[in-house]
């Protein structure tokens, strides 16, 4: 057994109680669960092992949604800090292309909670590569470059963000790599989620 703790925050990094924190299985049902204290802290043993998703939310779809953190190998005390707000990041991956430029490329899809509610086709929130925050294993990594791609989905679109950044100089071991990653769209909504890699 293994613990994983940490802090979660609204944007502004204000402790918040209550919030639902799960790990879940690839059908993304819950493995282990529990709720942050008045403090904003949350424990959570579990057994060591593989955990595809990490999840965290409170009043989800009303006032919030929600951070994932992705991959989790569990072999040891591991902390994992989190905020949320009203844009979430989803479908988060990350790769380094073989005999490219030496970046880490990194492709994901932000949702707005404003634009959902508002009955929005294109949930997606208005950021610059000067809005994004990039950290890899706490060190904040340079955006090379940064593209908008959009996605069909039926009779429809959706809109991803692929986008090449600094890779530090020194990598710890596979899947011991945690990606992190920060959105703030024109409105000021923030949104976080992370991957370990």
């Amino acid at each position: 057994m293994s613990l994983i703790s940490g802090t979660i925050t609204d944007k502004k990094g204000t402790p918040m109680e209550g919030v639902y924190v799960s790990l879940k299985d690839s059908e993304f049902e819950d493995m282990f669960s529990t709720f942050t204290n008045e403090n904003g802290e949350y424990f959570l043993e579990a057994a060591d092992g593989y955990y595809p998703y990490m999840y965290a939310v409170r009043e989800y779809a009303e006032n919030y949604l929600e951070f994932w953190c992705q991959n989790i190998n569990l072999s040891e005390n591991t902390v994992i800090n989190a905020s949320i707000d009203k844009l979430e990041i989803y479908g988060l991956h990350c790769f380094e292309i073989k005999g490219g430029y030496p970046a880490l490329t990194i492709y994901f899809r932000p949702m707005s909670l404003v634009k959902q509610k508002a009955g929005q086709s294109n949930i997606c929130p208005d950021i610059t590569s000067d809005s994004i925050k990039i950290s890899i294993n706490g060190n904040q990594s340079k955006i090379l470059h940064l593209n908008k791609v959009e996605e069909y989905v039926g009779n429809s679109c959706i809109y991803a963000y692929l986008l090449q950044a600094t890779l530090p100089d020194k990598l710890l071991p596979t899947d011991k790599n945690l990606l992190d990653v920060q959105i703030l769209d024109l409105d000021c909504f923030f949104g976080q989620a992370s991957l370990f890699f």
